[in-house]
């Protein structure tokens, strides 16, 4: 089996005994360039998505002619989610304004349908943040924004998505409407300004790595 990092040749040894997951450990304990982290790998070509990692790292390596591993950097990888975060985000504010604006037309269950589709974005953008945090090893409770922790405002899209659930169980299309336009908004601010907070960080930290 020939091993690529970042599309160069690795020079390191194998055997009919290890599997996938055993040369991907061995090159991101001894070969990964400084600062980095594997973040994805290719069987033959073909890249591995998520939900069939751990079928392709059980494999015996003797299996495959060739396995590409990709690595990255973690503020890389941070700056990248961020950005995209910051423009779905954007997409998020502007659908849920068409859901208070399909509210106020009686096209209720439009609104509904729209509505859950937000709600599963906002869940992957938290989870980027989240992850995104962990990354750059941050104290949420101690790092501020605009004079609030960030643990504060990553907690704030709870009460309103509360709110948000009191208002369909009791039909109530004005409050919803009222929340989606002023309330969610200000929590998409807040979290327009984590999001940028984090890229910063990222950018300034990725600055300082020396060129490998």
């Amino acid at each position: 089996m020939d091993i690529f990092i970042n599309d160069d040749k690795l020079d390191a040894p194998t055997s009919d005994e290890q599997t996938v997951q055993d040369a991907v450990m061995l090159i991101q304990e001894s070969h990964c360039p400084k600062g980095h982290i594997v973040m994805g790998i290719m069987c033959d070509g073909v890249p591995v998505e998520g939900g069939k990692m751990a079928e392709a790292m059980a494999r015996p390596a003797v299996e495959l002619e060739r396995l590409d591993v990709i690595t990255s950097t973690k503020e890389s990888l941070v700056t990248d989610a961020m950005v995209q975060a910051a423009a779905t985000l954007q997409e998020t504010e502007n659908a849920c304004q068409r859901v208070a604006e399909l509210v106020s037309e009686g096209k209720s269950q439009e609104a509904v349908v729209l509505l859950g589709q937000c709600l599963s974005v906002w869940q992957q953008i938290h989870e980027a943040v989240a992850k995104s945090i962990a990354m750059l090893d941050l104290d949420a409770d101690s790092v501020t924004i605009r004079d609030e922790s960030l643990a504060a405002i990553l907690g704030k899209p709870k009460g309103v998505l509360l709110q948000l659930k009191s208002a369909l169980e009791a039909q109530d299309h004005v409050l919803l409407a009222d929340i989606l336009q002023y309330e969610f908004s200000e929590v998409t601010d807040s979290w327009h300004a984590v999001i940028s907070m984090l890229r910063s960080e990222a950018e300034q930290r990725l600055a300082k790595i020396p060129a490998s």
